[in-house]
């Protein structure tokens, strides 16, 4: 079995192309360009074939698609922007994430075999909308009412799949993904901000205090588990729905994290900002978003996220080890004054 990921090697593309070849099958990473670092030389990659190229391009995607016995599509590749790039490039966020969307289906629609198609989309979606009356974010009834640019376009890409999929027999199916820390993160050209989570080893690896905004609420999920969501989404036979959430399941926050680091890196400090201080910790969100509801992955997939906030910092800071010795930068952080 082979699986393309558009925009492989981005922070979702590498984490769901290391779920994957763990479990013995292909990958195909569709990118504009190779990861910086060396994280293509990491032993979690060994068997990737990478292929560089442009998501609205058809002849670009016509060649990954022709890489060979490609089963399965998981589709990544978007801009992530803040809003500063929102006001710069807002036709180049359209044209990748949306024309890029509908060019890969079109595409996609060309070749036989292919099993299923997994667009990715954003809890950006439902912006700062009151959330059901179970507190939480639900796929059947919580309306989507996008407060950026990015989840304009991620709510556009996802109502075009599916309705391609309708009209060319494709069968696609939407994850809703939550806030995301964890291995794989890395800075790219179409991504302008890290996690919360990594700008805080970052600046504790380097010696420097961590000044929160806030205590930053939310749903966050690892990396890997984040994947495994992903990945079931690819290959469960029997869904029942075309649209699902893939999110920490809990909420938990930057303190907590904060505390664990610091027992993690001797000598971390760390506190809040006062009211006439910057924090040097950022985040997208002028307030925190309620959590998505996960239940309805859990029911058709089985999937439970798998790893504590303290688990997932100890992976995170084994790979961040492991990353070392594969000539992987330490610090991808902004250096914030």
């Amino acid at each position: 079995m082979t699986t393309l990921i558009t925009g492989g090697c981005g922070f979702i593309g590498l984490s769901v192309a290391e779920r994957v070849l763990g479990a013995g099958e292909n990958v195909v990473l569709f990118d504009q360009a190779a990861p910086a670092g060396g994280l293509l030389s990491r032993p979690e990659l060994h068997g990737a074939t990478i292929l560089t190229g442009d998501v609205r391009s058809a002849d670009d995607v016509d060649r990954a698609l022709a890489a060979g016995g490609i089963d399965r599509v998981i589709h990544t590749a978007a801009m992530t922007p803040n809003a500063q790039r929102e006001h710069d490039e807002p036709r180049r966020i359209v044209e990748v994430n949306v024309v890029g969307t509908v060019n890969l289906l079109e595409r996609v629609a060309e070749v036989p075999g292919i099993k299923r198609v997994v667009i990715l989309s954003s809890v950006a979606i439902y912006g700062f909308s009151s959330p059901a009356i179970s507190g939480l974010f639900e796929e059947a009834s919580s309306p989507p009412a996008p407060a950026s640019l990015y989840g304009a376009t991620k709510l556009a890409s996802e109502q075009a799949a599916l309705r391609i999929g309708e009209l060319r027999g494709l069968d696609i199916r939407v994850a809703r993904l939550g806030p995301v820390y964890g291995v794989w993160e890395n800075r790219s050209a179409v991504r302008d901000a890290l996690s919360p989570h990594h700008q805080i080893v970052d600046l504790a690896l380097q010696g420097r205090a961590v000044l929160l905004p806030r205590a930053m609420t939310a749903d966050w999920i690892f990396s890997r588990d984040a994947a495994d969501g992903i990945t079931r989404l690819s290959t469960t036979p029997d869904l029942h729905h075309r649209t699902y959430h893939v999110s920490g399941g809990v909420s938990s926050d930057l303190t907590k994290w904060c505390e664990i680091v610091g027992g993690l890196v001797p000598g971390f400090r760390w506190g809040f900002a006062n009211a006439d201080q910057s924090g040097n910790v950022a985040y997208s969100l002028p307030k925190d978003r309620a959590p998505l509801s996960i239940a309805r992955l859990s029911d058709d997939t089985g999937f439970k996220p798998s790893r504590s906030l303290e688990t997932a910092a100890f992976e995170y800071f084994d790979w961040i080890g492991a990353a070392r010795h594969a000539d992987l930068p330490a610090s991808t952080a902004d250096r914030t004054p």
